[in-house]
C-alpha cells in the first residue's frame, strides 16, 4: 500500500494511486521526521482503502477559475454584463494575488490574508490583468467592501465546483463573508423629483426620467421598451406597460461566450471596428417581467412621444431607420444607455440646485416614495420595482427618508411638553394587560428601518416563508 524510505536526513512516504483518468501513478511525500512519515503513511493507506484519497493535482487557482467560468456562465445563463464583470474580477482582483497558487495548497488562512490585502488595494490597480501606474490621489481610493464581498461570493461558488471535481475535499473560503459597509443612498423626495422633472427640456430625457420616477424602472428597461409594450386601453382605460426586455451595450467577446438565447436582437454597429454591440436582451430576473400602470400625465406624455416619432419618420422617410424601440433618435436609431446618461449628466450640470444623484438614483427615490405612500407594503412595491425577492427590497430601501422620523419628533414635541405635570404623582404599577394599540404601516416601516440587514432577512423569512 505505502512504504517509508529514508533519504539522507529526511523520510519519504511512497505509494501507488490512480489519477482522474484511472492511470496508475506513483506518489511520494517528504517529511523531516520518521514519526511524521509514519503518521502520513497510515493516513494515505486509509484514504486509498476508503476512496477518500485526494489525487495530487497541480492545477492553479487561475486555471481552475478559467475552467469554471464557461461552465457557470452556461449553467446559469449569464448576461453579457455578468460575464464581463466576472472575467474582470478574476483578471484584476484574484489572479494577480493568488492566481499562481495551487488549489490544493490553499487554506482558509490564505484566503483571509488575501481579503486583508484587497482591503488595502487601490481601485484600478490592475486593468485587463496588467498592473497600472497610479497617482498618489488614485492610491488613496481603496477597493470597497462590496467589491471584496463579490470576490468572496465568486470564490465560494468556484471552490464548491473544485470540491465536486475532486480537486479538494473542502473549500478554503471562510465561513463568514467579508462585511459590507453599506452607505445610505442619496435620494430625492417627491417634491424634489417633481421640481427636477419640470426643468427638463429634452423630450426623450424628460420621458425617461418621468418613467423612472413614477414606475421605478431601470435605465435598460426604459430603453428596452417597444411601442407594442404599451396598452393604453388596459386597466379600464388607465393604460399599462409590459416590461420584459432590456437594452444594454455589451462586449463582443462576452457575447460570443454566453447563451445566445439570452439575446433577442443585436443592433448594427454604428462605428466600424467597434468592440461592443448594442443588444436587446432578457430582463435581469424573472421577477423583472411585470405589468405597470400608467398615471394620466405619463399616459399623455407617451401618446405625445409616439406622435413625435411619427412626425420624425414622415419628415425624412429616406433617412429614417425604424429600430423598433420606443426610445429613438430623430433618425429612428435606438437611444443607447450611454447617450441617455450623457443627456442626464448635461442636465444635472445645468441645475446644481438639485442634490447630485445618478440616473439609477431616480429608481431608488421612486421605490422609497412608493414604500412611504403604501405604508410599508413591501410586496406591492416589489411588484412595481421587479426585485427578485422582498428581502432584496427590504435590504435596499428600508432606510426610507427622514420625514417620518421628523413627523414623529413633531408629534412628541406637541404632546410631551403640553402635559399638566403639576398634579402628576407616581402611580403603582398594576398587573394589567396593555390596551390594544393600532400599528400603522409607517410604524412598521420605521421599525424595519432600525433593523440591521440580518434582522431584516430573518423578518422576511418569517413573513414570506
Amino acid at each position: 500500500m505505502a512504504s517509508i524510505m529514508k533519504r539522507g536526513n529526511t523520510y519519504s512516504v511512497r505509494y501507488n494511486y490512480k489519477d482522474h483518468n484511472g492511470k496508475p501513478c506513483k506518489g511520494w511525500e517528504t517529511f523531516k521526521t520518521k514519526a511524521e512519515a509514519q503518521e502520513r503513511k497510515i493516513t494515505v493507506e486509509k484514504e486509498l482503502l476508503d476512496g477518500t484519497f485526494l489525487v495530487p493535482d497541480a492545477m492553479t487557482v487561475e486555471e481552475m477559475l478559467y475552467k469554471w467560468i464557461p461552465i457557470q456562465s452556461s449553467k446559469h445563463k449569464w448576461s453579457p454584463k455578468t460575464y464581463t464583470q466576472s472575467v474582470a474580477m478574476v483578471q484584476n482582483l484574484i489572479v494577480p494575488y493568488i492566481g499562481k497558487r495551487k488549489v490544493q495548497d490553499l487554506r482558509t488562512y490564505d484566503i483571509e490574508q488575501f481579503y486583508a490585502t484587497l482591503s488595502q488595494t487601490p481601485c484600478g490597480q490592475y486593468v485587463h490583468g496588467e498592473k497600472q501606474e497610479l497617482t498618489e490621489n488614485q492610491k488613496k481610493r481603496l477597493l470597497s467592501s462590496t467589491s471584496i464581498h463579490e470576490v468572496h461570493t465568486l470564490l465560494k461558488t468556484a471552490f464548491s465546483y473544485a470540491v465536486d471535481w475532486d480537486l479538494i475535499h473542502k473549500s478554503p473560503t471562510p465561513r463568514e463573508a467579508p462585511k459590507i459597509n453599506t452607505e445610505e443612498r442619496t435620494i430625492w423626495d417627491e417634491r424634489t423629483m417633481l421640481a427636477a422633472l419640470q426643468t427638463i427640456e429634452n423630450p426623450a430625457l424628460h420621458l425617461a426620467v418621468h418613467m423612472s420616477m413614477i414606475l421605478s424602472l431601470r435605465e435598460g428597461e426604459i430603453l428596452g421598451l417597444q411601442p407594442g409594450d404599451l396598452d393604453f386601453d388596459a386597466a379600464d382605460g388607465r393604460g399599462t406597460i409590459s416590461v420584459n426586455k432590456a437594452l444594454q451595450r455589451a462586449d463582443k467577446v462576452a457575447l460570443s461566450k454566453i447563451d445566445p438565447t439570452q439575446i433577442y436582437h443585436t443592433f448594427p454597429d454604428r462605428r466600424e471596428g467597434s468592440k461592443s454591440s448594442l443588444i436587446l436582451k432578457r430582463t435581469k430576473t424573472k421577477k423583472s417581467n411585470r405589468i405597470l400602470y400608467m398615471t394620466k400625465p405619463l399616459k399623455e406624455e407617451l401618446l405625445a412621444w409616439l406622435e413625435k416619432m411619427k412626425q420624425d419618420e414622415q419628415s425624412a422617410p429616406e433617412k429614417y431607420s425604424n429600430c423598433g424601440q420606443l426610445f429613438r433618435l430623430p433618425d429612428g436609431l435606438p437611444i443607447a444607455p450611454d447617450v441617455l446618461t450623457k443627456w442626464y449628466r448635461m442636465w444635472r450640470a445645468e441645475h446644481p440646485e438639485f442634490e447630485k444623484i445618478v440616473f439609477h438614483g431616480l429608481r431608488h427615490s421612486s421605490a422609497t416614495y412608493q414604500l412611504l405612500q403604501s405604508g410599508g407594503d413591501f410586496k406591492s412595491v416589489q411588484g412595481n420595482t421587479g426585485h427578485a425577492t422582498a428581502t432584496v427590497l427590504m435590504d435596499t430601501y428600508a432606510h426610507t427618508q427622514d420625514r417620518p422620523r421628523l413627523e414623529l419628533a413633531e408629534k412628541i414635541e406637541a404632546d410631551f411638553y403640553r402635559q399638566d405635570a403639576a398634579g402628576a404623582r407616581p402611580q403603582p404599577m398594576e398587573n394589567k394587560m396593555p390596551a390594544a394599540t393600532k400599528i400603522t404601516g409607517k410604524m412598521i416601516l420605521e421599525a424595519i428601518r432600525q433593523m440591521d440587514a440580518e434582522e431584516r432577512r430573518e423578518l422576511t423569512r418569517v413573513l414570506f416563508a
